[in-house]
């Protein structure tokens, strides 16, 4: 799968920042995460390795408005043994995906900040043709901050990927309920994405240790040798349960150790439209583990 129109995309909001500016900040991520060999409904076994490689930086446009650059690479490794319901062949291998995106945001009177996000994404087998792999969206975000911990929202997102329109609201929560006690949504890059809640109590100015939840959705384009459907669509769709371990140090670097359960795991292949099911089954239980590395400067 080739990167070509991501890295246009990505070299253009570039020249797009604010020319000859430095940008305010700069982070980077690694994550790795591992769901551990577990049984299909119908019979054989999955599992899955994957790490994700995240870096942006943003500007301040003004003393309430800042524009940034964000971009994402995501490695998943599919192990598939004997997998019954997709007719004992490997309904897919391993999975990319690329995505940038320039999230705007700006503060409003009375506690009020807004937060709009462009994006566009390739997601697909590897194998697969990059024009057939092309996702686009926009997420809004509406905030409202009632003290310095304790921010509510509520976001919308609508994405055009692979066949398919999706929308969807979410919750914003970043709330501290009592001394050391906080209520919030999970790290961008933890095994459950940005939706779903965390609960994080603070031992100490660099321990922290929390638990959530959360549903995922990965919807991708296989590849054109795929042996179930060739150029066809896959869905992986999974709940995490995890608590969580974070060590902060000096410079504003973390790190995050997770450990786990996947639950209520789906697994579907569709034909190159999207709209019929050519095989699908359920998978049990699996536990996991992940670990990241953030750094802010």
């Amino acid at each position: 799968m080739q990167m070509r129109p991501l890295v246009v995309c990505a070299a253009l909001a570039l020249a797009a920042s604010p020319v000859g500016a430095a940008p305010a900040s700069m982070n980077f991520t690694a994550a790795w995460t591992n769901i551990f060999e577990t049984d299909l409904g119908q019979g054989g076994t999955v599992g899955l390795s994957g790490l994700t490689v995240t870096g942006g930086a943003n500007w301040g446009l003004s003393q309430t408005s800042s524009l940034g650059v964000q971009v994402r690479v995501d490695v998943d490794n599919w192990q598939f043994d004997k997998p019954v319901g997709f007719g004992g062949l490997t309904p897919w291998q391993a999975t990319n995906r690329f995505s940038l995106s320039v999230p705007y945001s700006m503060r409003l009177d009375g506690g009020w900040n807004v937060a709009l996000t462009p994006s566009i994404e390739s997601n697909g087998e590897e194998g697969a043709s990059t024009s057939k792999t092309l996702a686009y969206g926009m997420t809004g975000m509406v905030m409202k901050g009632f003290a310095q911990d304790k921010v509510i929202g509520l976001g919308v997102a609508v994405f055009r990927n692979i066949e398919e329109t999706r929308f969807f609201p979410f919750f914003v929560v970043d709330w501290k309920l009592a001394e050391n006690w906080r209520l919030s949504n999970p790290p961008q890059v933890s095994p459950s994405g940005p939706a779903g809640l965390m609960l994080s109590y603070q031992l100490s100015p660099q321990w922290e240790l929390g638990a959530g939840a959360a549903y995922r959705s990965y919807r991708f384009r296989l590849a054109n040798d795929n042996p179930v459907a060739s150029e066809g669509v896959g869905e992986a769709d999974y709940m995490p349960v995890f608590a969580q371990a974070t060590y902060r140090g000096q410079g504003g670097w973390r790190f995050d150790l997770y450990g786990g359960a996947m639950t209520g795991g789906r697994l579907k292949v569709m034909d190159r439209s999207g709209d019929n099911d050519i095989a699908k089954d359920d998978v049990k239980t699996a536990p996991a583990m992940a670990a990241s590395f953030s750094a802010r400067f």
